[in-house]
């Protein structure tokens, strides 16, 4: 009832100018995807260096990374097991025109899924710095991180000084604490910290799915962008377009 107008993001005038490009890897750090969801075919990143056979044929120190790499199981499937990565892909990348669930913001960048979340949603500094390199090192001209952790971390910063150093963007959610606590890596000065509003236009405040949630604030903000109640894709099934995060 108090939705106020053009407080969404003007997407399809944004793809009268630009809808993507397949030259553009993009890479998604956290609890993998769903490899398989035709929302995700031909958009899934592939290393022409590595040869599957079982050996590190490019010689990178990850074994047959032919579509990324799960940092959590050290292997070279980054399968979603929670749900949370194969949304945050959608919103960013699912195919547009295929007559099937809904369009991503870019219709044509490479999607590098890298995932450094457990099947809890939860996951390790380290697990985030390492992909950050691999990201930065195999071409990923963004790097998306829909995550933090409320202690400081000189790896993780690093890390993402590393990314700006390679002209890489980082883009990071400020968190949904409803609070001005400085989550990282949202909070490094070389990251895009944003938060989320609602149909309002102003900070959600609460989201759906808990009284005391919110999205963070704090000096290091940088954009906000509408973020409650967004439709995703499943990382359970590929023809369930109705649920939201």
């Amino acid at each position: 009832s108090n939705a106020k107008e053009d407080a969404d993001i003007d997407m399809e005038l944004a793809w009268e100018i630009e809808q993507g490009n397949s030259k553009i890897k993009v890479a998604v750090l956290d609890s993998g995807i769903k490899l398989d969801h035709p929302e995700f075919s031909g958009r899934i990143w592939f290393n022409n260096a590595e040869t599957p056979n079982g050996t590190d044929s490019d010689n990178n120190g990850y074994i047959d990374d032919v579509n990324g790499w799960d940092f959590v199981e050290d292997d070279s499937t980054p399968v979603d097991v929670h749900g949370h990565g194969t949304n945050v892909a959608g919103i960013l990348g699912a195919n547009g025109d295929n007559g099937l669930g809904y369009s991503g913001v870019d219709m044509h960048c490479k999607i590098i899924p890298l995932r450094v979340l457990d099947g809890t949603n939860s996951g390790l500094y380290s697990w985030m710095a390492e992909a950050m390199y691999y990201a930065v090192d195999h071409g990923a001209k963004v790097i998306n991180m829909s995550l933090g952790g409320s202690g400081y971390s000189m790896l993780l910063n690093d890390a993402a000084d590393y990314a700006y150093e390679h002209n890489v963007v980082i883009v990071a959610s400020m968190m949904n604490f409803n609070s001005n606590v400085p989550y990282y890596p949202a909070a490094f000065d070389n990251v895009i910290a944003v938060g989320s509003t609602d149909a309002d236009d102003r900070r959600s405040d609460p989201f759906f799915w808990d009284a005391n949630s919110g999205s963070c604030f704090g000096n290091h903000i940088d954009v906000v962008a509408p973020g409650n109640f967004m439709y995703g894709l499943s990382h359970n099934s590929n023809t369930n377009f109705e649920s939201y995060w």
